[in-house]
């Protein structure tokens, strides 16, 4: 599984007096953690080559009336969603298309294989799923709907809110 996100971008003076912007991306894949930085045109190239592979959500959109912090900072948290997405869907469907790992500098690792190389000319898949997943609220809300009691919630409530006496009846 890949998780990215997009926390902050800055400018960047060019030749000519020019500057542009580039977003700071962080990686996390498989324990390992890659920091890139990207402009605007790179995840342009990468949507353009991922639309031809899977299916993309909508991309943001490249015309912006001012170039102030505030508009920067949105095209950053639509870049965020769009990359976030697009590794999500890639993820869980097992399977992650090159041009991601390059964009992403990041070099896929599958047991078994000789070179990353060889891994990047074909599509890589991955070899696990999720298999527990937490709601946000998960212990906000009694879950239990089964008219079964719950014995360790039962015997964690007996064990420290009962007296001695009622212990011993039951």
């Amino acid at each position: 599984m890949i998780r990215v996100s997009i926390p902050s971008f800055r400018k960047v003076e060019g030749e000519n007096d020019r500057s542009y912007t580039v977003f700071y991306v962080q990686v996390w894949m498989s324990g390992r953690y890659n920091s890139v930085e990207r402009r605007y045109t790179e995840f342009e190239d990468l949507h353009k080559q991922l639309k031809k592979l899977i299916a993309t959500p909508e991309f943001p959109p490249k015309k912006m009336l001012k170039w102030n912090h505030k508009v920067l900072e949105q095209r950053r948290q639509r870049l965020q969603l769009y990359i976030q997405t697009v590794c999500q869907t890639t993820s869980s469907n097992g399977y992650i298309p090159p041009a991601l790992f390059n964009f992403l500098e990041l070099e896929p690792y599958e047991p078994g294989f000789e070179s990353v190389d060889h891994m990047l000319q074909e599509p890589v898949l991955c070899s696990h799923k999720p298999m527990v997943k937490f709601e946000e609220d998960a212990f906000l809300y009694d879950t239990n709907k089964t008219l079964l009691p719950d014995t360790i919630i039962s015997g964690v409530h007996l064990g420290l809110y009962s007296t001695e006496h009622d212990a011993t009846v039951r």
